[in-house]
């Protein structure tokens, strides 16, 4: 008998033994798309919508339009029992007292498989007691409803005012409480559209104020550079918010004169594209208008790059890039002039 060697084609050695590689059954190009299939499902809050509209799908239209009775009632109950609501001929408090208690039968009555009409008294027997105590709060009232069920609109009307209140009051209680619950399967669909944008915007929300937050300040070349003003009509300190007294946050104030302007020096030539001006807040903002942005190389032959005819805030003007050593802000007429901030741009 001849023994095979190690190697022999016809037997396996170790070596090979278990080294081909399983059959792909593509888990690992699946995880990811499952992964992100699931968080799709949270942001549009599938599942929630899903079962929400499935138990709202099993109300039958009978259902839903017992709801809608029972929704009826207690809204005028509502009305009918609103403090302030005074009537010449009495206390409305049987009144809304027997309209709570419609809301009572038409909520119990949608809950049954068949709702066939049956007496109030019959269908509170007949409700499932554990749900009913619930609903009541505790026993006394449990048992206290149970009455007030059995009776009709006549003996609701009888009795103090005292008596007939407190009736109302423990009614509108029970039957506010039973109508929320009828409608929990209509609202958990009204709910889950409510996840549904509430995540939606806070994926949208909470990127863009980081990105804002984030996001850097444009360069100020003019930070720190010296600049002029064609008069000085107050003395002015922005760093204690104070100009000639006034609280305020403006840079200068010039006399009224014709064309007062305020003015960058450089030092020597830089490339700008677009500026921040900040208009005086506090007063006379149209004395800025109309505000005329000019360049210079020489400090007397000045070059018009822009100008704003109507009164403003803030101007952010853009423009083809200026490489200029002065930059002056001109009204185009007798005026005062008066700015908070002046930034320039890249």
């Amino acid at each position: 008998m001849t023994i095979p060697e190690a190697g022999d084609p016809g037997v396996p050695n170790e070596a090979g033994a278990g080294t081909q590689p399983p059959p792909s059954n593509g888990l690992h190009g699946e995880a990811p798309k499952a992964r992100s299939n699931r968080i799709v499902d949270w942001l549009l809050a599938r599942r929630e919508m899903a079962r929400a509209k499935a138990d709202a799908a099993r109300l039958t239209g009978e259902q839903r339009e017992l709801l809608r009775r029972a929704r009826l009632a207690l809204e005028l109950g509502e009305l009918a029992f609103a403090p302030g609501n005074a009537v010449r001929s009495g206390s409305p408090a049987p009144l809304a007292a027997n309209l709570f208690r419609q809301a009572i039968y038409w909520a119990l009555l949608a809950q049954r498989p068949k709702g066939l009409p049956i007496s109030p008294e019959q269908l509170w027997a007949e409700a499932d007691r554990s749900f009913l105590q619930t609903v009541a709060g505790n026993e006394s009232e449990y048992v206290y409803l149970a009455t007030v069920m059995r009776s009709s609109f006549i003996e609701l009307a009888e009795g103090t005012d005292e008596a007939q209140r407190a009736t109302a009051v423990q009614l509108r209680r029970a039957a506010n409480r039973l109508v929320s619950r009828a409608h929990s399967v209509q609202w958990r669909v009204e709910w889950a559209r409510l996840k549904r944008f509430a995540r939606l915007a806070l994926v949208i929300l909470i990127p863009a104020i980081a990105i804002a937050w984030l996001w850097p300040a444009k360069t100020d070349l003019a930070k720190g550079t010296p600049w002029r003003v064609s008069s000085i009509g107050i003395e002015c300190h922005p760093e204690k918010s104070d100009c000639g007294g006034a609280r305020t946050d403006i840079l200068f104030h010039t006399k009224l004169e014709p064309d007062p302007w305020f003015e960058y020096d450089f030092g020597s030539p830089v490339t700008f594209s677009s500026l921040t001006i900040r208009n005086r807040s506090d007063y006379g903002p149209e004395r800025a208008v109309p505000l005329v942005v000019e360049v210079s190389n020489d400090d007397k032959s000045f070059t018009e790059v822009v100008r704003r005819e109507d009164s403003f805030a803030t101007w952010k003007p853009s423009f083809t890039p200026q490489r200029a050593r002065y930059l002056r802000l001109r009204v185009a007429r007798e005026s005062i002039l008066h700015l908070e901030a002046v930034k320039v741009h890249p």
